[in-house]
Parts: structure tokens; C-alpha cells; sequence
């Protein structure tokens, strides 16, 4: 007898079934259009370029799973769930598409490995959905917050497949395991329920068969009805979330031209930044119904560790309560506006705010400003988010509102941004000057008549701190070694205006930006050296929205390609190093790699060692989103925590590429290493202790840069 199956055995009237499904989908329908409409109130953003690249992204990340599998355990369970309930879908759509076009293709082999397929992959959905509630219900991690909705979720997804294999199993029962039990085996999950009712007699298993199978018809059509309105909803929303995801780097803000605003709208000074909901894009919108509550950005975020009020889990949910909370009536009144009766000419909409410091006695508002003040912008929260959610361009916006709205923020973060704005700089009180670390030093400068191939971008930190100008002053040294062209622009050299555009300061950045072009333009900048990652990012990403638009190379690059060319000669003599990533050299511009062929020049064989939290994984120093200025007195500070990772790694040497993170290594070492047992240096720094003069360690360095790539 040829293997096959009866579609409707022991069933009559199974066709109701698709008038169920009519319900359930208008159900589901009705669902998303109420969100989308919601998102509508968001104001414009482009993205629907580059369809085919996001297509691949989203296939990519849908059935690969790599952000879900960056934590292995909850990874694996997802991967289970998510295949088990495809190939649930796919053996459904089989069975139907036979049923409703009388082509009869399951049958023979290929019957027997569908039904052999869709049941393990069935059981790998059930060994998922039992890891997930068991993470919930026994290991309960600090970051999941379980809700009665994560319960009735997982619970009825459990349900389902637990009543697909049973009605199987009572298929089997009356049928197969009696007259082919050879069959009956390639249908493992309900082979194992089959043997269970074996004992029942026939047409008490038939009764109980049509009843199960009834109710899980009405299970799964009220799963489907049901499946925008919980936990579930993530899969529809985040697989849109996914499709129009940034494909830029994640270190780019976004702003239009505030002075091309005021000249279209006096009035637009007024209000800039975002203190309404409907002020963010459809697209941030989106985001707020694309979280899925998994607590992966709170786990991974440092100000959360350090104690302050900051939880970008928490933040990103209390932005979708209030946006279902004020969305429907916001939408009503715009409906009302569109209308021919005037309706919409009353008083205006009285709501709850969507941030606020707490104190006053309205309504309690989503968002606290401490928790946005929290935030370092170093973007854990984003590389680690599966459903692409960008958290900092909403916390910036409404820092933004904040700061040049209500001129409300800490005494610390006004005398920096009044610092940038009348001194181009950032420090207060600090007793050099642009020109002062190099007065000794023979170097081109280009307001002398100089001209040079590249610009030494040195930055605030590099020519103003202590500290970082004797980094400066050993990647001077390591580009006259390595013949690179270049020159200064000392005294007329200003703030990027990257820590203003992050603490909300956008005017500021703003001016900054177009004073900096300006002084490029006149000298004829077009390639620029960075030793600060943040200004890397800023001058590489940023600055092309205004016009200016530069080959910036970030200085552990540029030593990575010139120690290929041969052109550094180097000892190799580090037997104890580490590597701290900065966030925004490695996170947001994906550059990990050339500082660690950096150090694998200079580096004896094993003697570099990594930390345990190291690349994308990196924990940030702290210092990011306006911090190397300000301070908000946290439990534990954030460079400390990275110190002691540092202590439990061994290595006795930290190279670093960040004069930030050079900040936070110093301020960490004095206080947790005042017997001076540990050594923070710059990877230029490394370099230039390293340097010989003959030609004898040329290849030893090219060797050592490759292996610490490796």
C-alpha cells in the first residue's frame, strides 16, 4: 500500500474551517491597520531605498537568527521555536493546497519525509517553547520581566503543537499503527502519542479525536486572531523593523539644517527637538511596536550597571504605553481636523507628557528626563537588539528638546556646550593652548602657507589634556617615521561639536561643523587623520549632511597599513597587552580589526590577550553621549567595571585608540591601582616606543601584525 494520509479523517465539515480563518485574518487585519495608523502620526524618513539590500538583510537575519544566537542559550530557543512554527506553517500550506486543488502529492516518499520533517521540526519547537518558560519560570534572568502576556504566549504556542501531535497521534492510533506500523514511525511525535491511545478502543479514540480536533482548529484560528495584539506581534512588526532598519552606521545622527529651518520658519527656534510623540518618525514609531521586551538591551547597557535610572528596555515600553495611550486620540483629531465641521478648532488635546523630571503634580510622564540624561550613546543597546530598535536617536531628540527648547540640563553639560560655542573647545578652565604640544616639534601647519596630503586632526582631548598629548606627540613621531605628508591646523582647529550634537546641543554642533568645513574648504583638506574616534565619526559620517565630505582615516588604520607597506620598523617586545574597543571606533563604525594588527606588530607570540568582553561585545568606558564632562554620580562607575575586566584578563598593558577612553583608564587606575601595577597606553604610543631605525625588524613586524589579527 503507497503511503499517504486522509486529510479530513474522522472529520465532518472540515472545509468550516476556512470560514474561521476569514474571521481570524480580518481579526489580524484590523490589527496591524490600528498600529500602522499610529505609526502614521510619526513625521517623515527615507526608508524605502536600497529595497534589495534590505530584502537580503531581512532573509539573512530572519533564518539565520545572528542577533538572537549572540546569547547562545535564549538564541538556540528562538531558532527552535522560529523553525518549528515555519515548518508548522509550510506542512499546513501543503495540506491545503492539495485539499483545494485535487492534486494529490502526498503520497509515496515524498509523504514519508514530510511527515518525518514537519514532526521533528515540531519537536524542536516544543524543546524551544519548554527552554524559554523554564529561563522564565526556574533561571529567571535579571533582564526578563515576564507579564502575563510572555505566560499566555509561550503557553498557547506550547498548546497548539502539543494538540497537533496528539490529533496525529490519535490518527495513527485507529489507523496506521494498526495496518502499517512501519508507516506510523515516520511520524515521530505522534507515533509517541499514538502509543499512548493504543490502549483506548477505537471509537472512543474516534470521539475524542473529532473533539480535539475542533477545539484546536478554534485555538489556533483565536492564536492567529490574536497575534498583533501580544507578545507576538513582534514577528510581524519586527520583521518590518528589520526590512527598514538603518543601513548606515549606527554612529550617524540625523538633523536638518536648523538654519535653513528658521529661514523657512521664524518660529522654528521655538520648538527644536521632539517633546510629543507624534514629533519622532513613522519609523521610531515602528520601533516601539517592534520590541519584544527581551531585556537584551538592558543587559548589555553600562549606564543600567552603573545604577542610574537609565533601562532602555523600559524606556523604549513606556514609549509604546504612552504611544497607544495618546495615539487614538491624536488620530481622532486629526481626523477631525480633515473634516468640513471645525471640529478640531476646540482647546488642545490634554495628555499626558511624554517626558518630564517627575515632580509635577499632572500627569506622571512615559519618560524621566534622568533617564534620558543616562544615557553614553555607546549603542550596546542597538548591536544587540534582534529587532533593530535605535534607542539613541530617540534619546538624543529629546535631549535635544531639552537643551535648546527649555535650556534645561546639569550645570556641567551648559559649561561645556557655552565652552564649545565661545572657545571651540570643550574644557573648562584648562590652562593650554591648540599650539602649545607641538611648539618644539617640527611640523607643517597650514595657516603658515604649509601644504600637506593630510590633515593630523589632533582634537580637543589630544591637544588641550595632559595625557593625550603625549599620544599626540607619538603619532607626530610615527608619521615622520613612516614619510606621511602632513600638517596641523593648530590655533584654527575647533570642537567637531561631537559631544554637543550628543548631549542634545545641536546648535552648537551645528556651528561647530560648518566652522570646521569652512577652515577644510579654504586650506583644501580632503584627507584627514584621526586619533579620536569620535571625531573620526563625526568628520567621516556627519559632516557630508552639510557638505563636507573627506577620506578620514582613523589612526590605528592608517599604522595597520603602514606597517603592511613596510614602512614602520619595529621591535617586538610587549609580552603582556590587551586591547580595549572603543564604542565608537568599533560599535558604531565596525573598525576592529587594524588595532589589533596594530598590536600584533610590537607584540611578542602570545602576548596578546583579549578580554572577556571584547569586539561588538566591548563594554564602553563611560565616557560617551557628553560624559568626559559631566557626571551623574552613579552606584558603581562604568571605567571601573571595565578596569576590573582588565585585572581578570592579566594583561598588564591596555592599549587603547580613544583619548575618551584614555580619560576613563586614568581616572579608573588612580583610584583601583595606586600602586601603579597596570599601564593604560595609545596604540600610537606603542608604536613609537617600538621603533628602530634599520631595516632588520621589517618582517618580524608584518609577521606580528598578522598574527594579531588573527
Amino acid at each position: 500500500m503507497e503511503p499517504t494520509r486522509e486529510i479530513y479523517w474522522n472529520i465532518s465539515y472540515g472545509g468550516l474551517i476556512y470560514a474561521f480563518a476569514v474571521v481570524a485574518v480580518g481579526f489580524l487585519a484590523w490589527g496591524i491597520y490600528r498600529r500602522t495608523q499610529l505609526w502614521q502620526l510619526g513625521g517623515a524618513e527615507a526608508r524605502f531605498d536600497r529595497i534589495p539590500e534590505r530584502l537580503q538583510g531581512l532573509v539573512v537575519e530572519l533564518f539565520g537568527q545572528r542577533r538572537h544566537l549572540r546569547d547562545p542559550v535564549p538564541g538556540i530557543a528562538h531558532l527552535f521555536i522560529f523553525y518549528g512554527f515555519v515548518a508548522m506553517m509550510v506542512a499546513t500550506g501543503i495540506i491545503a493546497i492539495q485539499e483545494n486543488t485535487g492534486i494529490h502529492f502526498l503520497k509515496g516518499t515524498f509523504y514519508l519525509w514530510y511527515s518525518l520533517i514537519s514532526d521533528l521540526f515540531g519537536i524542536l519547537a516544543i524543546v524551544g517553547l519548554c527552554m524559554a518558560i523554564w529561563r522564565r519560570a526556574v533561571t529567571r534572568p535579571a533582564r526578563l520581566h515576564s507579564v502575563l502576556d510572555d505566560w499566555v504566549s509561550l503557553g498557547l504556542l506550547l498548546l497548539i503543537f502539543v494538540q497537533g501531535f496528539a490529533i496525529e497521534g490519535m490518527r495513527i492510533a485507529v489507523t496506521e499503527l494498526q495496518q502499517q506500523p512501519d508507516l506510523a514511525r515516520w511520524s515521530p511525535g505522534g507515533y509517541v502519542f499514538a502509543l499512548a491511545f493504543q490502549a483506548m478502543g477505537s471509537a472512543s479514540v474516534e470521539t475524542l479525536h473529532r473533539f480535539a480536533w475542533w477545539f484546536h482548529a478554534l485555538t489556533v484560528f483565536a492564536f492567529l486572531a490574536w497575534f498583533v495584539f501580544g507578545k507576538f506581534k513582534h514577528v510581524l512588526f519586527g520583521m518590518a523593523n528589520i526590512f527598514f532598519r538603518n543601513l548606515g552606521t549606527t554612529g550617524k545622527l540625523s538633523y536638518p539644517d536648523i538654519e535653513a529651518l528658521v529661514e523657512e520658519d521664524e518660529d522654528a527656534l521655538e520648538s527644536l527637538g521632539v517633546d510629543r510623540i507624534e514629533q519622532l518618525s513613522w519609523k521610531s514609531l515602528m520601533d516601539l511596536d517592534a520590541c519584544v521586551n527581551c531585556g537584551r538591551c538592558e543587559a548589555v547597557c553600562p549606564a543600567h550597571a552603573s545604577g542610574v535610572p537609565l533601562n532602555p528596555r523600559k524606556l523604549i515600553q513606556d514609549m509604546d504605553l504612552h504611544l497607544s495611550t495618546v495615539g487614538p486620540s491624536l488620530l481622532g483629531a486629526s481626523g477631525a481636523a480633515a473634516g468640513e465641521d471645525g471640529a478640531a478648532e476646540g482647546a488642545p488635546l490634554s495628555r499626558p507628557p511624554l517626558f518630564g523630571d517627575g515632580e509635577d503634580e499632572g500627569a506622571k510622564p512615559a519618560v524621566l528626563e534622568a533617564e534620558l540624561w543616562g544615557c553614553r550613546t555607546c549603542g550596546a543597546c542597538m548591536q544587540e537588539c534582534p529587532m533593530y530598535i535605535e534607542h539613541i536617536p530617540k534619546i538624543v531628540d529629546m535631549r535635544r528638546y531639552l537643551v535648546m527648547s527649555e535650556a534645561k540640563m546639569s550645570e556641567e553639560a551648559q559649561m561645556f556646550l557655552t565652552n564649545i560655542d565661545e572657545r571651540g573647545h570643550p574644557f573648562v578652565g584648562t590652562t593650554h593652548d591648540r599650539e602649545g604640544w607641538f611648539r618644539d616639534l617640527d611640523v607643517k601647519v597650514f595657516g603658515r602657507g604649509d601644504t600637506a596630503e593630510y590633515l593630523f586632526w589632533v582634537g580637543c582631548s589630544g591637544a588641550l589634556v595632559d595625557r593625550n598629548i603625549e599620544v599626540s606627540r607619538a603619532m607626530v613621531k610615527v608619521l615622520k617615521a613612516a614619510g606621511i605628508d602632513f600638517a596641523l591646523l593648530g590655533a584654527e582647529e575647533a570642537c567637531t561639536g561631537d559631544p554637543a550634537r550628543r548631549a542634545g546641543g545641536e546648535l552648537t554642533f551645528q556651528d561647530s561643523a560648518k566652522g570646521n568645513i569652512e577652515i577644510f574648504e579654504q586650506y583644501g583638506i580632503t584627507k584627514i587623520i584621526a586619533t579620536c574616534p569620535h571625531c573620526f565619526n563625526t568628520l567621516g559620517q556627519e559632516y557630508p549632511d552639510f557638505g563636507g565630505r573627506y577620506e578620514v582615516i582613523h589612526h590605528s588604520e592608517l599604522i595597520r597599513d603602514l606597517i603592511h607597506e613596510g614602512r614602520l620598523n619595529l621591535r617586538r617586545e610587549l609580552d603582556s597587552v590587551t586591547y580595549h574597543d572603543p564604542c565608537y571606533l568599533g560599535r558604531h563604525n565596525d573598525v576592529y580589526d587594524a588595532p589589533r594588527e596594530v598590536i600584533g606588530g610590537v607584540a611578542k607570540a602570545g602576548g596578546f590577550q583579549e578580554l572577556a568582553k571584547n569586539r561588538s561585545y566591548s563594554d564602553c568606558c563611560g565616557s560617551g553621549g557628553g560624559y568626559a564632562w559631566m557626571d551623574d554620580d552613579p552606584k558603581k562607575r562604568i571605567n571601573h567595571t571595565r578596569l576590573e575586566q582588565v585585572k581578570e584578563c592579566g594583561a598588564k598593558t591596555t592599549a587603547l585608540s580613544c583619548p575618551f577612553c584614555m580619560q576613563m583608564f586614568e581616572d579608573a587606575l588612580a583610584a583601583l591601582d595606586p600602586e601603579q601595577t597596570l599601564r593604560a597606553a595609545d596604540i600610537a604610543e606603542l608604536i613609537a616606543e617600538n621603533l628602530v631605525d634599520d631595516g632588520g625588524a621589517r618582517g618580524g613586524a608584518q609577521e606580528g601584525a598578522q598574527e594579531g589579527a588573527q
